[in-house]
């Protein structure tokens, strides 16, 4: 990438500047046609009340199940990547490709602290399970599973991660239509982002 910043950093930009910007304007359009006035009431649903203890213990029951997961279906991604998908150029595959060092790297961990860690996975469950799992919900049990496929096909800048997402956060996606709380999903979501982003940078 120019200036010597890693095609992540691109990455980053467009979250912030190209799908957060899509997702909320939508949101709120709606909202404003619903509401006459900038208000998520009616749009963003999934707010129903549970006590404080379970958030933390379904983060933990539930990271261990992703990292399990990511460990199972490494193997998979590895295979898909240079072979179904070798067709895509080396920099869509592997983002991360580059060692950004002095004020590049500060800026980049910075970005992806509060994009990828908070900002963008709150925007992302207020949009697929807050807005578009409770429309759905006529599916019956088959609504979580519907909502983890169009999540998982969302992510097509890492086409060979798309089977390993989908085993990840379908068990969450079923609790979230079971607990009709989108907090849960914003919850395990940031905080596996963070994770995510530690052990990246690390």
């Amino acid at each position: 990438m120019k200036w010597g910043f890693p095609a992540s950093f691109s990455l980053l930009l467009s979250f912030l500047f190209i799908g957060m910007p899509l997702q909320l304007g939508f949101l709120y359009y709606k909202g404003y046609k619903k509401n006459e006035n900038l208000s998520l009431s009616g749009i963003v649903r999934f707010r129903q009340k549970i006590p404080l203890w379970q958030y933390p213990l379904i983060v933990i029951l539930l990271l261990p199940y992703a990292a399990l997961i990511s460990s199972l279906m490494s193997p998979v991604s590895s295979y898909l990547a240079p072979t179904i998908f070798s067709w895509l150029p080396a920099w869509f595959l592997n983002p991360s490709t580059g060692e950004p060092v002095g004020t590049m790297l500060i800026v980049i961990i910075v970005a992806r602290f509060v994009i990828d860690g908070i900002a963008n996975p709150i925007v992302e469950e207020m949009y697929f399970r807050g807005y578009l799992l409770p429309r759905i919900s006529h599916l019956g049990l088959w609504a979580p599973l519907v909502n983890a496929l169009l999540f998982s096909i969302a992510h097509f800048w890492q086409p060979a991660n798309i089977p390993q997402i989908f085993l990840m956060v379908l068990p969450l996606y079923y609790i979230v239509w079971w607990k009709r709380n989108i907090f849960i999903s914003i919850a395990v979501h940031c905080t596996a982002n963070l994770l995510g982003a530690v052990i990246a940078l690390s």
